[in-house]
């Protein structure tokens, strides 16, 4: 039957020529990082990408299952009870609402997450010693907000609904969300060039843009990276709200409110905005080396899309061979947190991980130049943004 499923799905590619498109796509159709030179946002064309050029010990961990921990401390009404009343002030294009002057939220004009302090929490996974432990909380509103016309009602009601989600078993946030992929995870994927949601999970795909895709078979439970992103953001729902289950929408290019295909489109036309633009240098730097600033670094929050160059380690030696603009960008992670060491990690869809990971294979899961700071991604760190 699978063989007659196959035939039937190749017969109809062919009289669908807008399949292609997706196979022509440049940005992170493929999954990367610092020595994982494979990962990059490669034109999908066929098969696998070359393989990690080394360099970055991976430390061995015990077999544990991915572990999610929400600390038993008894939580006040902060995190979690409903508040009559929020009080709310403007910053730049972000609305702050806070309880007894302390901030429990913060909105973003045009970008659909919601920062939230909550309960603690802390995430691992089998393949790496790290651990972040994060008392942040990222769900997505239905629609991009608003940060002049959203009303505070309107915004207090949500945040009221968010917050008792947060403290109640079984709906996960758009974090814990990711960890499910992971190794050893719940739904352990893969990792293939040109693996999209919609592959993952064995289904065909109407974009608003573009006529519908069918799913490759042969990448059923597997992501790229940038697939990974979306099944994450786009197809898993964070929240029901009002009786909606809320994530983001898909597009396959550069639809307004909607997160496209490639990590490069990602970067450039997502909803939100970009909290590190694109750098060719650290600002005031004495000598390139790649790695963020300290100012840089303090910009991006957890739930943030973090950008690279999989193609280029931007050491002294080889900045001026480095791309100069965004095309130059090949994979797209998600920051979760500071870890244990204090590290900046992230989780992407990798070739050496074969799938998305937190962990060191192919290159430490960090892009500040910490224990890594002579290799790796934080040499190969291009930007983020906020969806």
């Amino acid at each position: 039957m699978a063989t007659i499923l196959a035939a039937v799905r190749s017969f109809a590619g062919a009289l669908l020529p807008s399949l292609a498109l997706a196979a022509t796509l440049t940005g992170c159709l493929g999954g990367g990082g610092g020595a994982d030179a494979g990962d990059e946002d490669t034109k999908v064309v066929v098969g696998d990408e070359g393989e990690e050029t080394g360099g970055d010990e991976t430390p061995t961990t015990p077999d544990d299952e991915p572990v999610v921990e929400v600390e038993e401390e008894p939580q006040s009404a902060g995190p979690c009870g409903k508040v009559a009343t929020f009080s709310f002030a403007k910053s730049g294009d972000t609305m702050i609402a806070s309880v007894g002057g302390e901030p429990v939220a913060w909105f973003t004009h045009g970008g659909y997450s919601v920062r939230m302090a909550g309960a603690s929490r802390t995430f691992g996974a089998a393949t790496s010693a790290s651990t972040v432990t994060t008392s942040t909380w990222v769900r997505t509103l239905s629609e991009p907000f608003d940060v002049e016309k959203t009303s505070e009602a309107k915004i207090s009601a949500w945040l009221n609904a968010a917050r008792g989600v947060n403290c109640d078993a079984g709906t996960q946030d758009v974090i814990a969300i990711s960890y499910d992929y992971v190794e050893g995870g719940s739904k352990d994927a893969r990792y293939a060039l040109g693996a999209d949601f919609h592959d993952f999970l064995g289904i065909d795909w109407d974009p608003i843009d573009a006529k519908s895709i069918l799913a490759d078979l042969g990448l059923e439970g597997a992501l790229d990276c940038s697939g990974y992103m979306r099944l994450v953001w786009g197809s898993r729902t964070n929240f029901t709200y009002e009786g909606e289950d809320v994530s983001l929408p898909l597009s396959l290019k550069s639809v307004p409110g909607h997160l496209p295909r490639s990590s490069e489109d990602m970067y450039r036309f997502a909803p939100g905005k970009i909290v590190v633009p694109f750098r060719t240098h650290p600002a005031g730097a004495p000598a390139f080396q790649g790695a963020p600033t300290t100012t840089e670094l303090a910009a991006i929050e957890p739930g943030d899309l973090v950008f690279f160059d999989t193609q280029c380690n931007y050491t002294i030696a080889t900045a001026l061979l480095c791309g100069k603009d965004v095309g130059a960008i090949s994979h797209v992670g998600m920051f979760v947190g500071r870890d244990n060491g204090g590290n900046y990690r992230f989780i992407s869809s990798r070739t050496t991980a074969n799938g998305p990971t937190v962990g060191n294979t192919g290159g430490w899961s960090i892009f500040n130049a910490g224990a890594d700071g002579t290799g790796s991604y934080p040499q190969r760190f291009r930007g983020a943004r906020r969806l």
